[in-house]
């Protein structure tokens, strides 16, 4: 009932600003249907519900463009394209969803599954009107795979009102926790897995700072604690070293404002740019990364708003410590960049500026 009455409200909200939110149900098979990681068996089942619904969508409701978020609705999207002059479709993948998948270590690149996700990029990168780009690291993943398709890098957004320092939860959460005022705190928040986010190379970051001369400590803002602690003790990390909370997401910015830096380390190289390197800047926390960061990597070199190091075991203590020492002047910066390159009312107008175009026909250049 709950998630009825938010329904309804979002409705309502939508209402308001001359938006017609329409909700179709997804028919879903326990244990056999899972759309993120769909097997290619599952391709069919995910066809069959989603294209009766756009074609009535495209012909009933005169809907001319569909804008898909990720890939499995993209293949009944270029059906019923196929049956209406005029559809434009806007692929918006977020993530390469094959390359995902083989991270995650649900699918390998010699299995079926994999291959048959692979044609289907293919096909839906040719066949869209604009594919959007979280960051240019995807356009240059993509343009391999289809070099004549027509790309708009439109990042990952924040809320910049929500997600602001909250100076009196600072101060009363680091009293609480007993951090001194000129101790640093580097936090992380999110998932934590055995793929993308795994706690082992943070148990090693961890480790490696024991030789920094500042006083400091971590801060994981994660639903997945036992994990976390779980990898933690077979490093043989100390309860006292760090911190871990499981926190709502309405919550997170209250905690991050307890922060001095935000953290984000990858085993694997990965093209992502993730929505906590948006958060981390609205925060005002400048950010420490490794290099296989792509997309996070690409945003400090471009704006300066963080330390990239290539190698856990050769880290270069002085460069973190005289990085630290800039933490004012960056904090700002941090701020401002969040502000006007990846705040929700900003990505909102670069989408609405791809649908205005569509409408008076104008063609897009790569």
């Amino acid at each position: 009932l709950l998630h009825c009455q938010e329904i309804q409200n979002i409705k309502k909200e939508l209402k308001n600003n001359n938006i017609k939110l329409i909700i179709i149900p997804c028919l879903i098979l326990p244990r056999l249907i899972n759309w993120f990681s769909a097997k290619w068996y599952i391709i069919p089942f995910i066809f069959l519900q989603s294209f009766p619904m756009l074609l009535s969508l495209a012909f009933i409701k005169k809907v001319d463009i569909f804008h898909c978020r990720s890939y499995p609705i993209m293949l009944a999207a270029i059906a019923v394209k196929r049956m209406k002059k005029g559809l434009k479709i806007v692929f918006d993948p977020r993530s390469p969803f094959p390359e995902e998948n083989i991270t995650a270590n649900r699918w390998n690149r010699r299995s079926f599954t994999y291959k048959s996700w692979k044609k289907m990029e293919k096909l839906y990168l040719n066949n869209s009107d604009i594919t959007i780009a979280i960051i240019n690291t995807y356009v240059e993943h993509f343009k391999r795979i289809s070099p004549n398709s027509k790309f708009v890098i439109i990042p990952n957004n924040v809320n910049v009102e929500r997600f602001r320092l909250d100076k009196k939860f600072r101060a009363c959460f680091r009293s609480k926790m007993g951090i001194a005022g000129s101790e640093i705190i580097f936090a992380y928040s999110g998932s934590m897995g055995n793929h993308w986010n795994n706690p082992k190379i943070y148990a090693k970051f961890l480790i490696k700072l024991r030789e920094f001369n500042i006083k400091h400590r971590f801060l994981f803002l994660t639903p997945n604690t036992e994990e976390l602690k779980s990898i933690f003790n077979q490093y043989g990390v100390r309860s006292n070293e760090y911190f871990v909370i499981s926190v709502r997401l309405e919550d997170m910015p209250k905690y991050l404002s307890s922060a001095d830096f935000g953290i984000n380390l990858m085993e694997r190289s990965d093209i992502r740019m993730s929505i906590k390197t948006c958060e981390y800047l609205a925060m005002g926390l400048p950010i420490i990364i490794n290099s296989n960061v792509l997309g996070a990597k690409e945003i400090v070199e471009r704006y300066g708003v963080g330390l990239i190091f290539r190698d856990i075991e050769d880290i270069n203590l002085e460069e973190i410590r005289i990085f630290i020492q800039k933490k004012n002047q960056l904090t700002l910066k941090c701020r401002e960049v969040a502000c006007e390159k990846f705040s929700t009312e900003k990505v909102a107008n670069q989408y609405a500026s791809i649908y205005k175009n569509f409408e008076e026909n104008k063609i897009y250049e790569n």
